[in-house]
């Protein structure tokens, strides 16, 4: 259509020649947008367009919401910050309400008031106000809790101290108290604030958690190595696959798209290059909706044919587990 044809043209023919073209679909909805409420009826009637109807039918619903969205709200009455405190101290009457009160209101509160209640969570013997505390904590850590947090998790072995402590304190305290952190905590997670020269203990970790530390600390890493952590990794969480979704790609397994970042970091491109393509071969066999045993065999041998240190019956190897 030319360009003064398609100005000269009445809105509802102009919009029923332009769907049938590759038209960007945020300006077809303007355009409807602004028809009469006429026009739009008979456009209802005469159109049979999956892309029509379906713009019609979001510009309905966000007609019906638009009177909610504006409906103007009460402001929340809160009681006193003193009140709402003391009655959750109290072990009996308003607790659970004066707790649910607290934990909306703790955000928006004063310095002050923000200590006097993250202290009383803390102090508390109810583990889920302890949990809920210390988790608002380590998206909102100041040191100045360091003292309570650590006898919280010294007396109770919270995992959420754990972790908090992991994440956040000298590197001095997590060496010393490192087996406690890793049993309430993880130890993959640990082994990140370790210093350089500290030992890992590798059969302790999973072979995606060993690489992922490795690229993070510059350990030594042989492509050797590197690879056979891949394929293995492709390999068994292949077999365990239940099923394969649309457009479904090696990236989308467990655990792999950490192995890649850790790849990168270690500066093993080739790698990543060859795991690209072969990444994009792989299509066809789930397309194929092959076996996981015929998948994962043709997965392997792909990624071993660029001259990588090849590893037979890599299904039945075991993990090198020496420091």
């Amino acid at each position: 259509m030319e360009h003064s044809d398609l100005l000269a043209t009445e809105p509802l023919a102009r919009i029923t020649q332009l769907a049938i073209t590759e038209i960007d679909q945020q300006i077809l909805r303007a355009l409807v947008c602004a028809l009469s409420d006429t026009d739009k009826e008979k456009l209802i009637r005469q159109d049979d367009s999956v892309k029509i109807s379906n713009i019609l039918y979001n510009l309905n619903r966000e007609d019906e919401n638009s009177m909610r969205r504006y409906e103007p709200r009460p402001l929340p009455q809160y009681r006193p910050f003193g009140e709402v405190l003391a009655d959750f101290l109290d072990e009996k009457g308003k607790k659970q309400v004066a707790r649910k009160e607290l934990r909306g209101r703790l955000p928006y509160l004063s310095a002050v008031e923000q200590k006097r209640v993250i202290y009383a969570f803390l102090d508390t013997e109810v583990k889920t106000d302890r949990r809920w505390v210390l988790e608002f904590l380590d998206k909102h850590y100041d040191p100045q809790y360091a003292e309570a947090v650590e006898a919280v998790w010294c007396m109770c072995h919270d995992f959420e101290a754990a972790r908090l402590i992991t994440h956040y304190f000298p590197q001095e305290f997590i060496v010393a108290n490192w087996e406690q952190l890793a049993d309430d905590y993880r130890y993959s997670s640990v082994c990140l604030r370790f210093p350089e020269d500290f030992p890992i203990d590798r059969s302790r970790l999973e072979m995606h958690q060993f690489l992922h530390i490795a690229a993070c600390r510059h350990l030594p890493v042989t492509e050797g190595e590197a690879y056979t952590i891949l394929s293995m990794t492709i390999y068994k969480q292949l077999l365990i696959q239940e099923r394969f979704i649309p457009d479904f790609t090696l990236m989308d397994l467990p655990n792999v798209g950490d192995i890649i970042w850790a790849l990168g970091h270690l500066g093993f491109d080739r790698i990543i290059a060859h795991f690209y393509l072969e990444n994009a071969r792989t299509k066809k066999f789930f397309a194929m909706r092959q076996t996981a045993v015929q998948i994962t065999d043709a997965v392997i041998k792909q990624l071993a044919a660029d001259g990588f240190e090849r590893c037979e019956n890599v299904g039945t190897m075991e993990f090198n587990t020496s420091c």
